[in-house]
């Protein structure tokens, strides 16, 4: 029998979202991580993430790119290491944890906030009679050095949707249509995941802006997302209804899986 964390890998979910074409659209172009396909993104794309295939929260999480004499890579955060040549990366690489998959994604040139980028958590909730509802989202910043934008690991912060964008630039009339285009796309996953096999009741969904404004999916969590990250807020407002349709859920529903 499958594991969670097999059912949750990175590249099935990928694959499953790959399938429709109202999402795909959105998804950043992704590979499984191997000798080839490394030369391949590293030639069409300024820079690339690479992440365990099973592994979630940020863990191991690797950004690298190209520099005229070879790669520079950084793992979660600190300084960028070299290396001279694309068989020299992989293998740098697959060394940290042999027996994990890697895949391989194109970086999207994110929004910054004072030259720091930011993804957008929206969260997802099933209601007592198990509707599902949009709950609220937040901006999470990057830690200084980082490449990752989980607050805890990577050492960065929360702050709404509204402010990081207005940061990015962008004016009232854009940020509304942005924060429209991230719940719509949220709720089409959603609607879509009810055909993958894996029962969920809440949600986290990553979604990032680039800095021309375009929405991109970033990672679909279907199990255990955290609460935390918006009680972090001033505005406790997305996380009491948070917590208002998790207890309904919990009082009225005993499936958790």
């Amino acid at each position: 029998m499958e594991t969670i964390v097999v059912r949750l890998a990175k590249w099935k979910m990928h694959r499953f979202l790959s399938n429709h074409p109202e999402i795909a659209k959105s998804l950043p172009p992704a590979a499984v991580f191997t000798p080839s396909s490394l030369v391949t993104f590293m030639e069409n794309h300024k820079s690339v993430y690479i992440k365990g295939n099973t592994l979630h929260t940020g863990k191991g999480i690797i950004k690298a790119w190209r520099v005229p004499n070879g790669y520079q890579y950084i793992r979660v955060s600190g300084k960028a290491h070299y290396s001279p040549s694309a068989i020299d990366l992989y293998q740098e690489i697959k060394k940290t944890n042999p027996n994990q998959m890697f895949i391989i994604q194109k970086a999207i040139d994110l929004a910054t906030i004072n030259g720091r980028p930011y993804d957008i958590r929206v969260m997802m909730m099933r209601d007592g009679v198990r509707r599902w509802q949009y709950a609220g989202m937040v901006a999470k910043v990057h830690g200084p050095g980082s490449v990752i934008s989980n607050v805890r690991r990577g050492g960065g912060y929360v702050t709404t949707v509204e402010h990081a964008l207005a940061q990015s630039k962008f004016d009232k009339a854009r940020i509304e249509s942005i924060k429209e285009q991230l719940i719509s796309l949220s709720k089409k996953i959603i609607h879509y995941s009810e055909s993958y096999p894996f029962f969920s009741f809440q949600s986290g969904i990553d979604l990032a802006v680039d800095k021309l404004g375009k929405v991109w999916i970033i990672e679909v969590n279907l199990h255990n997302p955290s609460h935390a990250l918006f009680y972090n807020l001033t505005d406790k407002t997305h996380y009491q209804r948070i917590r208002r349709l998790y207890i309904d859920y919990r009082k009225h529903n005993k499936r958790l899986l």
